[in-house]
């Protein structure tokens, strides 16, 4: 299988986390929209990433859906969102917050580096801003509830890929320290392999 997409977005970072940790070996082309849009555009008509082609040629769209495959391929036993509610319910709840404050995170971030400074609508940032502080509370309440577990369930991989993202793109305009349960997550977790080996800063060597 191939991933397109650079570990800089976290949509790719959590597919090439979970395809680690359920043991599917893949090759990864790090294309991103802004630099290779036609390239993109080749295997994602709309042009995002990522994108995951599979051995037979089809290709997947969205992270969401590709996880979904993969969890479908691997069965109930090793998926990494449970198969049956009330649990698959409450795990997509947490999952829905995450990919949230990633969504604003980045809207935030695009609004800052993408305009010239004299056109950067600042209220448009706060706003961003202040939806994904929002996001960070619930989920410090929600994880901190959490036992202690050694699994890697998708809420898990999804969080810290998103704590480390948040960290690089708004490291300056958020108050990090201020989420401790999601810190002490992030920590467990950030030097393990599975994650270390999908690094952003692979992409920039």
């Amino acid at each position: 299988m191939i991933l397109i997409g650079r570990y800089l977005s976290p949509y790719t970072r959590r597919v090439a986390v979970s395809m680690n940790v359920l043991g599917m070996p893949f090759e990864r082309r790090p294309l991103n929209a802004w630099q290779n849009l036609d390239d993109v555009r080749q295997v994602n008509p709309v042009g995002r990433i990522p994108a995951l082609i599979l051995d037979d040629g089809e290709v997947l769209f969205e992270s969401s859906a590709i996880l979904d495959h993969l969890d479908q391929v691997v069965g109930p036993e090793r998926a990494l969102l449970p198969p049956h509610e009330p649990d698959r319910r409450a795990d997509l709840r947490i999952l829905a917050v995450g990919l949230g404050v990633m969504d604003k995170a980045a809207a935030a971030r695009y609004e800052m580096v993408m305009r010239p400074e004299d056109k950067i609508h600042q209220p448009w940032v706060d706003h961003n801003l202040g939806q994904v502080r929002s996001g960070l509370d619930w989920l410090e309440a929600n994880f901190s509830r959490l036992p202690a577990s050694d699994g890697l369930p998708q809420t898990v991989i999804t969080t810290v890929v998103m704590y480390d993202f948040l960290k690089i793109a708004l490291g300056d305009h958020l108050e990090m320290d201020h989420y401790e349960a999601l810190g002490v997550l992030s920590r467990k977790w950030h030097a393990a392999d599975i994650f270390r080996e999908t690094h952003p800063d692979i992409d920039t060597k």
